[in-house]
């Protein structure tokens, strides 16, 4: 399935799911989506999954890729960090529901009851969240040198020295076993 004929390019045309497995490869600006502007998203949006229908159930997994602004921890730049996630949207279909009720219960995947006739699924929030939850607390510019005096995180910290009569002890230790 290519793209939406909505004019939101996150509404999902569920109703076209008919066969067990589909495709799903969506391509758009994150400028057509309000929900990725506020989250700082910017350029080309790419949300690529497979939906596995079931007679009552479909679950979606989902990987995103795309850019977020972000400003640099050390040197407070502003620069385009690339970003990927994948995560999981759980769909159930119900006669009785009248509207998409979302559940907030599973930590791991997206739950939403939708009502049987429902033909498209506005995801955008939901993209807005994983962004959100996938962007680096404290974003480094590639490229930017440490501060001075700052070792980086790769290089060990030295062993304090040893208090000289602890090691006096640990030689009579040795001697003794």
């Amino acid at each position: 399935m290519k793209g939406s004929q909505s004019s939101n390019p996150l509404c999902l045309p569920i109703l076209r799911w008919v066969r067990s497995k589909t495709d799903i490869d969506l391509r758009f600006s994150s400028q057509d989506v309000p929900e990725l502007i506020e989250a700082e998203v910017v350029g080309e949006v790419h949300l690529k999954g497979v939906a596995d229908t079931g007679a009552r159930e479909t679950v979606v997994k989902f990987e995103l890729q795309c850019q977020t602004q972000e400003l640099c921890g050390r040197s407070l730049e502003p620069f385009e960090h690339g970003l990927s996630a994948s995560f999981q949207l759980l769909l159930r279909r119900s006669a009785t529901c009248q509207e998409v009720e979302w559940s907030d219960e599973s930590e791991e995947i997206f739950e939403a009851t939708i009502p049987e006739d429902l033909r498209e699924l506005d995801i955008a929030e939901i993209v807005r969240q994983v962004v959100e939850l996938e962007r680096p607390l404290v974003p480094v510019k590639p490229g930017v040198a440490l501060p001075e005096g700052v070792l980086p995180e790769e290089i060990p910290d030295e062993e304090p020295p040893v208090d000289p009569r602890w090691a006096k002890l640990a030689g009579l230790k040795d001697k003794l076993s």
